[in-house]
């Protein structure tokens, strides 16, 4: 994995000022790399993190930089994201996140994204969200789910279907799975991504990928901890891509380490 070392200080450091005194409980770092066959190049991301909790409210706040590889190009960007998870009551809550980054082909440029979670059961969540996308070129993705999610002892299974139209190319859908064990003992946990779509679904992850494009792809993530404070993730994924003219692959690693309070 090759570290992009420019721009993190400054990330830090807006991290740092951005978090003073308003209720930090995690402060991560995170690498994410991608290898495509057939000269599709490769993509490096480096992230940092910092997520709070006030009364009823949960926020996040991210700031990442970006290379991506293709041919004979290369492209880098920076990202700013934020989100705030609300719970209104017992019941109901909301999550609201917004991302925006220079117009380029590394990042999604502006997002918007919407859901709402209602309790129907002591263990069982349903969602129903919207989403706007902003791609490089002027090139949009607007869109629509449905999740739930089942709360068992040890395990938690989520499943998520998503409609969506883009701009430039047909309409599409994906379908996720997620299947996430905890350990029997302390805060480790593993964790499976299993997933299928069409057209935009891979868009978010690599932004060259949106135009008619088929995408399957798995993703199996360990999160372990290292002591009191210290959380250690690293994962592994593969994607087949497939377009009217090309047949190809990408694996991605992601290496993260956290301070938890």
């Amino acid at each position: 994995m090759r570290l992009i070392f420019r721009g993190a200080l400054p990330c830090a450091l807006l991290l740092a000022v951005s978090s003073a005194h308003a209720g930090v409980d995690r402060v991560s770092m995170q690498l994410d790399h991608a290898d495509y066959t057939d000269s599709f190049g490769k993509r490096d991301v480096q992230t940092l993190d910092v997520a709070g909790r006030n009364g009823h409210s949960r926020w996040h706040l991210g700031l990442a930089h970006g290379e991506r590889d293709f041919g004979s190009r290369r492209f880098s960007g920076n990202r700013v994201q934020g989100s705030l998870h609300q719970r209104w009551s017992p019941r109901l809550s909301t999550r609201t996140a917004v991302t925006a980054s220079n117009d380029d082909p590394v990042f999604v440029n502006r997002q918007v994204n919407q859901d709402l979670q209602w309790k129907v059961a002591p263990q069982t969540v349903l969602s129903v969200g919207g989403k706007y996308a902003q791609y490089h070129a002027g090139a949009y993705v607007s869109g629509w789910s449905v999740g739930a999610s089942h709360y068992f002892p040890r395990v938690t299974a989520s499943l998520r279907h998503e409609r969506h139209r883009q701009s430039n190319g047909p309409d599409g859908h994906g379908t996720t799975l997620s299947l996430r064990l905890k350990d029997a003992q302390g805060r480790g946990s593993t964790q499976l991504w299993l997933g299928t779509g069409t057209s935009g679904y891979a868009a978010e992850s690599d932004p060259l990928l949106l135009r008619e494009h088929d995408a399957r792809r798995a993703f199996l993530r360990r999160s372990q901890p290292l002591g009191e404070h210290l959380v250690l993730d690293m994962g592994i994924g593969k994607t087949w891509h497939k377009t009217r003219l090309d047949t190809f692959q990408s694996v991605q690693s992601h290496v993260g380490l956290g301070y938890h309070w």
